[in-house]
């Protein structure tokens, strides 16, 4: 398989490409939650079923904090995760070419399943596990329509592209906008 990119290109990132990303990320996160889950007696809570359901809520508050932790900053000004900087390929706003605001990025493209997992905690048994892997599962399944877009990529209005180095905001350059913070 051939990951390299033409650098500078507003072509869509390959579905391998993307593939590989998400992958990395995820080999990332779990690289971290497990641990801490490990260090913090949750994972033992839940393997005996012993896990409250503040235990579990405050799992997936702080799942959802070691995301941002971990890609807040390249999604506000590269449109990237780790993965995506790895694969060279980035986020942008899928009519203008330019990078997501960051609320858009993250909210809209890694929050929204965040209330179907919340009440997951509250549904006993097997049958909501399955139920948000079947989501899971259909959201990505759309990357194999014609614009090579997730579900998440629809809802954010987003698409994934060839990484380009100079890149404008819809809210103006990163750059810019740092650069003003800074000084």
């Amino acid at each position: 398989m051939d990951y390299s990119f033409d650098i500078g290109s507003d072509e869509l990132a390959s579905r391998s490409a993307r593939f590989v990303a998400s992958l990395l990320d995820g080999f990332l996160y779990l690289g971290i939650l497990l641990p801490t889950q490990y260090l913090t007696g949750f994972l033992d809570l839940e393997l005996s079923g012993e896990a409250s359901l503040l235990d579990e809520f405050l799992m997936v508050w702080l799942a959802t904090g070691l995301t941002l932790v971990l890609n807040g900053y390249l999604l506000a000004a590269r449109g990237q995760t780790i993965g995506k900087l790895i694969t060279k390929i980035q986020i942008v706003d899928a009519r203008s070419g330019q990078l997501l605001p960051f609320l858009r990025v993250y909210v809209y493209r890694y929050l929204w399943i965040l209330p179907l997992e919340l009440a997951n905690i509250f549904i006993p048994g097997e049958l909501d596990d399955l139920l948000v892997g079947f989501l899971g599962l259909m959201e990505v399944m759309t990357i194999f329509g014609h614009e090579r877009r997730c579900l998440h990529d629809y809802i954010a209005g987003s698409k994934v592209v060839h990484f380009r180095p100079n890149r404008s905001s819809t809210n103006g350059s990163m750059k810019t906008t740092l650069a003003r913070r800074a000084g």
